[in-house]
């Protein structure tokens, strides 16, 4: 139940933030965002039961849209995709696996060599697309418009994300026919259980 709230959290958040900056509410991108992560911060301590530090981010997200609304509006996306890009990235380094072999052997327990080379190389493809944008984000904060921000932000990242899942879907199972691959829900089902933030 936590893991589907939170799939409808990630969906409705940026799409509510770019209406309401689409309708000239500007003011409301902060508060969405305090609501998000308010309502992030309760399922993360119905998931892990760790409710005072759940509660001190939302209290701190609050103080924030607050204080620093702007810091508010224009900081999420820059941190989360350096967060997403420095997730993968540390995980190419040894002794550590690519977090995408990770993946590939909840299917392939016996990882092949050929399969093990290029989970390493999409786990950089993931590293890379992230930190590219985070640094747009961040350029079009400091020097865009915030309806430009917003579209890039709130909807061509999650576009540009979907597209590079599916494409590489479908590139794997041609370029590795030889080997058996899940559908697309198994594939999203396999991330979510080996837990994308929570590796051992």
């Amino acid at each position: 139940m936590a893991a589907r709230a939170a799939v409808l959290l990630a969906i409705a958040w940026p799409l509510s933030l770019h209406c309401a900056l689409l309708l000239g509410a500007p003011q409301w991108g902060p508060r969405l965002t305090a609501i998000a992560v308010a309502i992030a911060a309760a399922l993360w301590a119905v998931g892990t039961r760790r409710i005072l530090p759940a509660l001190a981010v939302a209290l701190a997200t609050a103080a924030a849209a607050i204080l620093a609304p702007q810091f508010l509006l224009y900081a999420p996306p820059v941190l989360i995709n350096l967060a997403l890009a420095a997730l993968f990235g540390a995980s190419l380094r040894a002794p550590r696996e690519p977090l995408i072999a990770t993946f590939a052997r909840q299917e392939h327990p016996d990882l092949p060599a050929d399969l093990a080379l290029y989970t390493r190389r999409l786990t950089l493809l993931w590293a890379v697309l992230f930190a590219a944008m985070a640094a747009i984000a961040l350029a079009l904060a400091l020097g865009g418009s915030l309806e430009t921000w917003s579209t890039f932000t709130n909807v061509v990242s999650y576009l540009l994300v979907a597209a590079l899942f599916a494409g590489e879907y479908a590139y794997r199972r041609w370029r590795y026919r030889q080997y058996r691959h899940g559908s697309l829900l198994e594939l999203v089902r396999i991330v979510r259980t080996a837990g994308l933030f929570g590796r051992r």
